[in-house]
């Protein structure tokens, strides 16, 4: 398999080249020692800002978003892309962009900020174990899109966890209640009949 892409506005991708996208991107950050579900939490991010197409456009203009994750403007892909012999739709060069921003490395640093709510660096930020949390995660201190389709991401990105282990998300266990703690009653009390 390999990355495809359609260049272009409003370049939707269909299922079966989602999935071709979303294999190849799982490879690439499964070799960088991403769990699945930091993995999936990405992949759900990406599939709200471009269907995984790595040559979708926001618009013509280059003020506006292109690529997998809508670099805006589109010079902050570009650009970096030019300076180091990538083509700017090439589906593994933005992930080598995604990860070199996480890194800090590349002059692709100051794009991955951590926020007080989600303060994880980059490694911890790969080592997350639960699908929803990498997903805002990622939303957060990467995307900076605020609360925009934060539903459909954390849809998008359970769908991959199941593509990809064969499984649903599991649930999240129910934090157990505080036990209360009573005194203990008289042994006369308890013995007493109700009327």
């Amino acid at each position: 398999m390999a990355w495809v892409y359609e260049i272009g506005v409003a370049k939707y991708f269909s299922t079966p080249q989602m999935q071709n996208n979303a294999t190849e991107f799982y490879n690439y950050f499964t070799n960088k020692g991403a769990t699945l579900e930091s993995i999936c939490g990405m992949l759900g991010n990406i599939q709200r800002e471009s269907t995984l197409n790595p040559g979708i456009k926001q618009g013509s203009s280059t003020s506006l978003g292109w690529g997998l994750i809508q670099w805006t403007p589109s010079t902050v892909l570009t650009n970096w892309c030019i300076t180091y012999g990538y083509n700017w739709y090439d589906g593994s060069a933005q992930c080598e962009r995604i990860s070199c921003e996480g890194e800090g490395t590349k002059g692709a640093g100051g794009y991955w900020l951590p926020t007080s709510e989600y303060a994880y660096s980059w490694s911890e930020f790969l080592a997350i174990t639960d699908v929803a949390e990498a997903t805002k995660a990622y939303l957060y201190e990467r995307e900076r899109a605020g609360v925009v389709a934060l539903n459909d991401r954390l849809q998008y990105a359970s769908e991959w966890y199941e593509y990809f282990s064969g499984t649903p998300v599991p649930p999240t266990p129910p934090t157990p209640p505080t036990p209360i703690t009573r005194k203990s009653m008289p042994i006369y009390m308890m013995l007493r009949k109700n009327y």
